[in-house]
């Protein structure tokens, strides 16, 4: 027989029977579009997970002092030097904000513009304090948006924090949820005019940790620099354990949902190889007039191995077509950004091939086997 013979009849066989054959790359096209859409969700869940994280202060080390210690205006600069990343310090005073005769309990936080922009702050009203604003001797402050409400504050106005007269130059919300105080009811101040006013004394140094950074190597590093070169003691926060934690718990339930995938698979192949051995059963008489022809074991086993190559590659088709249903479906109701990769496609593509052929082995076999007086009498 010629190669366009093969490819005849296995596509005869296969139209011979059309809805037992839909059926078969249906189960087929179901694994295969599960796994596509498993894979590109679970790629784009982990995105979306680590962009949630990050927006919380993954990539933060935080440092306050330890007993008997005191951390200083200016460490945060020379702590940046030594580092080679961003270190800013924040100082936080509780205090009232007098308005005529009224005063409202607020609570002044020292910092500057690059805190600022790691809380992800928005200007409501106003504007944003001036480069100059941030250097000592400015009397002028950002006010949080709840208290500005309460107190009925706008930009322009000029009130008493904590006995020292400011202008507000903004109100802001505050989108980063990792911090220590209710920025909402807070006024945001210099933190070279909190400490000029208050005092030199810093609560918090925040680092930025670079990345490919473990989080724990840059804590370690700036407490044994603190230690050795300012004499200070100095405890680390870091989110290490649940960033570890957050990716196992993520990898687990990709894997869960993979094994899920590929049992959709297997099951496809287990139709495919279904469908054959009732083919096999049923054209017996066929095979027998074949052998009997001078077809070989080979080529009858080569057509049954073609019948199934044919059923993977429109499995597999279809499948990828209903992944990709799947994921702009999912995608959009679950509100993740997907993005699949060719990459992916064609492992999904040939993983159908490889399972089709894999199932076919065993009614290939079977038919190759066969006698042609055994199939002939049978019949």
């Amino acid at each position: 027989m010629t190669y366009v013979d093969f490819w005849k009849l296995s596509l005869r066989n296969i139209f011979a029977a059309p809805v037992r054959s839909a059926l078969t790359i249906l189960g087929m096209a179901i694994g295969i579009g599960s796994i596509l859409a498993v894979l590109t969700l679970g790629d784009a869940g982990k995105v979306q997970v680590r962009s949630e994280m990050a927006r919380l202060g993954i990539d933060r080390v935080w440092l306050t002092a330890g007993e008997d210690s005191t951390l200083r205006y200016g460490d945060a600069e020379w702590l940046a030097q030594e580092l080679g990343t961003t270190v800013t310090e924040q100082v936080y005073i509780p205090t009232s904000v007098r308005i005529g005769t009224h005063e409202y309990a607020a609570l002044v936080v020292g910092c500057t513009s690059e805190y600022m922009r790691i809380m992800d702050t928005t200007i409501l009203q106003g504007q944003s304090l001036y480069a100059l604003d941030w250097q000592a001797g400015s009397r002028c402050v950002l006010v949080g948006s709840a208290l500005a409400k309460e107190a009925g504050l706008s930009p322009g106005d000029r009130v008493s924090v904590g006995g020292v007269p400011v202008l507000i130059r903004g109100i802001l919300q505050q989108r980063n949820e990792l911090s220590q105080v209710d920025s909402s009811r807070a006024v945001f101040m210099p933190v070279a005019v909190c400490c000029e006013l208050m005092g030199q004394t810093v609560h918090e140094l925040t680092l930025t940790v670079p990345q490919d950074v473990m989080p724990q190597a840059v804590a370690a590093m700036a407490q044994d620099l603190m230690r050795l070169r300012r004499n200070t003691e100095v405890e680390a926060i870091t989110m290490q354990a649940q960033i570890e934690a957050a990716n196992s718990v993520i990898a687990i339930f990709v894997d869960v949902l993979k094994w899920v995938a590929a049992i959709c698979i297997l099951v496809g192949g287990i139709g495919v190889m279904n469908i054959l051995l009732v083919s096999v059963r049923e054209r017996r008489r066929e095979i027998g007039v074949m052998k009997s022809l001078g077809a070989s074991q080979g080529q009858v086993c080569a057509l049954f191995l073609l019948e199934a190559l044919l059923y993977a590659l429109a499995g597999g088709a279809f499948g990828i077509l209903i992944g990709l249903g799947l994921i702009r479906i999912a995608g959009q109701s679950i509100g993740l950004n997907t993005s699949v990769r060719l990459g992916d496609v064609a492992a999904v593509f040939a993983a159908a091939l490889a399972v089709g052929l894999f199932f076919g082995v065993t009614p290939a076999m079977r038919a190759a086997r066969l006698l042609p007086v055994d199939a002939l009498r049978d019949d």
